[in-house]
């Protein structure tokens, strides 16, 4: 009897560490939720692009930014041509690489009063010799291009350093609100503390000495 449930602990750790160890794998990414508000343009200009660029700094290693989850009450039209590597369209998901000097994504836009997105940046495995890291950003412009929400080019950007620590550069002041969601490592320890926990109470002898 023992050395079955010693088998179920050693089933539930496993599976507890599996988690951990995925979580870990996947450290390299971080993700934010992207809520723009876009209310002051739904007369004037009333339309334009929202632009979306993911580029590498001078040595960058290999990296990418996926745009997911979108909602508006704005209507999404006929993008500009892509720049560089860019895969898929809104309101599905967009895959934005840095294997040129320019990856852009450029969506035609009919302003509502706001657009919600989640971005999750790939951020790259130093290798040592960049010197530079990589950079996302977020704009919203008229037809001609022209900036918006913030008097010069962009809005939002996001730079990856050479340690992989994102730097968040707000020019659109209340207008734009970020936020990061939890690591993926987080979970893992949540379930290993739930396992933990009902372990405890469904074979109390792990809680406490006991001869065998």
């Amino acid at each position: 009897m023992i050395e079955k449930r010693m088998g179920r602990l050693y089933a539930a750790f496993g599976l507890t560490v599996s988690l951990l160890l995925a979580g870990e794998a996947r450290a390299a990414q971080v993700t934010y939720q992207i809520v723009v508000n876009t209310s002051s343009l739904k007369t004037t200009p009333g339309s334009g692009y929202l632009d979306f660029e993911f580029n590498p700094g001078v040595g960058s290693d290999a990296g990418s930014a996926t745009l997911s989850a979108f909602t508006t009450n704005g209507t999404l039209t006929t993008p500009a041509a892509p720049a560089g590597a860019v895969s898929g369209s809104l309101p599905g998901t967009v895959t934005i690489s840095n294997t040129n000097a320019l990856n852009e994504y450029t969506p035609g836009f009919v302003y509502g009063s706001f657009f919600d997105i989640f971005v999750t940046l790939n951020i790259p495995t130093v290798s040592g010799t960049a010197t530079g890291g990589n950079s996302f950003t977020l704009d919203v412009e008229d037809s001609g291009f022209n900036p918006l929400l913030s008097s010069s080019f962009p809005a939002l950007e996001i730079d990856l350093s050479t340690l992989g620590s994102p730097t968040i550069t707000n020019n659109a002041g209340s207008a734009i609100s970020i936020t990061k969601t939890p690591e993926p490592a987080t979970f893992g320890l949540v379930g290993m503390a739930l396992a933990a926990a009902l372990l405890g109470r469904r074979f109390p002898f792990l809680s406490r000495s006991r001869a065998i």
